[in-house]
């Protein structure tokens, strides 16, 4: 503990002494100061003009949005070729085991870069955009497609339903401790949650209007976008984490007995209700904690993600040092920033391995 409090001491002494050296300031008072830069996309709306806080928020927010999505997609994609790797038909078995080996040995900034250049390269411009579906464009500018838009009242409204269905559906589960049985019973009703959920879409199809993209200029308006550093991002985190997910699946899958297979088969069950009622539950207690890892990593190697010029929090911070000058107190924030990301992961998958445990998964 002497030696890192030391250690402490001297390398941000030793940083005191140069700033001072070159007439630099240190401290946090600049985030309040204004940024003269634009980002090319950003969730929270940041324009210049906004504070270099304000910039940061934004990278947070295109950080957490493209790794959210990712883990939710190379979760799906890894568990399909986990089973697949294990399955009784020797092509599948081939082909999931080529797609491990394959993505597994390319390193994922070179990923990104591919999926980059074939969306930026391979397809037409805008004015000869491709329409796989109405309303649907897709272009060298990326993905076009119609939104829904809702005004202030409705859109709160649409939310509290939204809010209540959440609540409701959370609740079925532990409706048994409540000390009124009638509503024990309305609550564990589905024709309440349908009924909520009905609501929701009736509201949304009555006074919802369509924005659809369309041409003008160069380029289209109206509707929603994804920019093609965003999907190629996406492509790079959801193939490449998705291999990684599919072996820990798998050896999920090797790590349950081969008698519970044969117990469940004597019983009459067919193979795809013998993985989903009888394997996969007691494979999540091997799977689940090399799974937090794999999305801690997603996370972190959305930082690759400056390679492409994606807005992330690397790229957010790259820039403000440049404009700033407080390289350190950046770099400061940054570290609290993906450490915070790696805590609230790594708390959420322990209570969820512990619901597991308790269970006996």
């Amino acid at each position: 503990m002497l030696g890192l409090v030391g250690a402490a001491w001297f390398f941000t002494s030793n940083a005191v002494a140069n700033l001072a050296k070159n007439s630099l300031t240190t401290g946090f008072g600049f985030l309040w100061g204004n940024a003269s830069f634009e980002l090319g996309e950003s969730i929270t709306g940041f324009a210049a003009g906004d504070s270099f806080l304000d910039a940061f928020y934004a990278g947070i927010a295109n950080t957490a949005a493209v790794s959210v999505i990712s883990i939710i997609a190379a979760t799906i994609l890894g568990v399909v070729i986990g089973i697949t790797r294990l399955s009784s038909n020797p092509l599948a078995r081939v082909l999931s085991g080529g797609y491990v080996e394959l993505v597994r040995n390319v390193p994922l900034i070179l990923q990104m870069m591919f999926w980059y250049a074939v969306i930026t390269r391979s397809l037409p411009s805008p004015r000869r955009a491709l329409q796989p579906v109405e309303g649907v464009f897709l272009s060298n500018r990326g993905i076009n497609f119609p939104t829904l838009q809702l005004d202030a009242l409705h859109l709160w409204m649409a939310f509290g339903l939204t809010a209540l269905l959440v609540i409701v559906l959370l609740l079925r589960r532990w409706a048994h401790v409540l000390k009124s049985p009638r509503l024990a019973d309305v609550i564990r009703d589905p024709k309440l949650s349908l009924g909520l959920l009905l609501a929701i879409l009736v509201l949304v199809a009555a006074t919802a209007s369509v924005d659809a993209p369309r041409i003008a200029g160069f380029n289209f308006r109206g509707g929603g976008s994804i920019t093609p550093e965003f999907t190629a991002v996406f492509f790079g985190l959801t193939i490449y984490s998705a291999a990684f997910i599919a072996e820990n699946v798998r050896s999920g899958i090797l790590g349950v007995a081969r008698g519970q297979r044969e117990a469940a088969s004597a019983l009459g069950l067919r193979s795809g209700q013998i993985m989903r009622l009888i394997v996969l539950p007691q494979a999540l207690r091997v799977v689940v904690p090399p799974l937090a890892s794999q999305y801690l990593n997603i996370v972190k190697n959305s930082s690759l993600a400056v390679a492409i010029g994606y807005p992330d929090i690397m790229r957010v911070a790259t820039i403000i040092i440049s404009e700033s000058g407080k390289a350190i107190e950046v770099i400061a924030i940054i570290m609290a920033i993906y450490l915070t990301f790696s805590l609230i992961i790594s708390y959420l998958m322990n209570i969820y391995n512990r619901t597991i445990m308790a269970k006996g998964g």
